[in-house]
């Protein structure tokens, strides 16, 4: 899954808007991040706060460039339902249907499966703000999630500050071989085995985790 991000920062000063970051007093980050979502299924994370709003239909109806394949699907994981949230494409109605699913907001740093129908590779912007502070943190609960960077930096996801514990998981998706790549937390070596996860901007993956955890990132632009 191949990714381009753009940040634009817009700075507003005590004269006004200033375009130089060495005038800066107070940031606000925005950009926009390209997605590609290949034939088959995708894992990915929606990587900023869109001001529009962070609805599938949103996102995605008016996200992925080009005409959208028919039965286009997007699979949110509710993990307090442990069940599948499915939208899909209806080039008839040209929206996601049903309206409830479509409806569904995927936050910042919250990832979903996207099945691309076709034969050939599409491209969805995302596009919106970068979270900062405290917007940057999030919970990864108890049991199966999805998740992805609320930061959209690529790395390991120890760079990346995940906390792991003995008995967590995360499951890659490998968009190539359409199947998942395990790795297990070794509280012994302190790492993840046999490889550090490494995701890139707009990527996510299923997480399996023994308790709640707080992924802790506290961004800021000015870093």
């Amino acid at each position: 899954m191949r990714t381009k991000t753009l940040l634009l920062t817009a700075a507003l000063s005590a004269a006004g808007i200033s375009t130089s970051m060495a005038q800066v007093y107070s940031v606000n980050a925005v950009g926009y991040v390209n997605t590609t979502l290949v034939p088959g299924f995708n894992l990915v994370s929606n990587p900023l706060n869109n001001t529009t709003g962070n609805t599938i239909q949103n996102l995605f109806g008016n996200g992925i460039q080009g005409t959208i394949p028919n039965l286009l699907a997007v699979y949110h994981y509710d993990p307090a339902a442990d069940r599948f949230v499915v939208a899909e494409y209806d080039d008839i109605a040209t929206e996601f249907l049903p309206t409830t699913a479509a409806a569904t907001v995927i936050p910042a740093g919250t990832g979903v499966f996207v099945r691309n129908p076709g034969s050939a590779a599409l491209t969805v912007t995302f596009v919106g703000e970068v979270p900062q502070g405290a917007a940057s943190n999030q919970e990864v609960p108890q049991g199966f999630s999805i998740k992805g960077s609320t930061v959209p930096m690529a790395g390991t996801v120890t760079s990346m500050n995940l906390p792991g514990a003995q008995g967590d998981v995360i499951y890659e998706w490998d968009p190539a071989g359409q199947k998942y790549v395990p790795a297990s937390y070794d509280d012994i070596v302190n790492d993840w085995l046999p490889a550090t996860p490494t995701l890139d901007v707009g990527e996510a993956a299923f997480i399996f985790k023994t308790a709640n955890t707080q992924w802790v990132r506290n961004f800021s632009v000015n870093q």
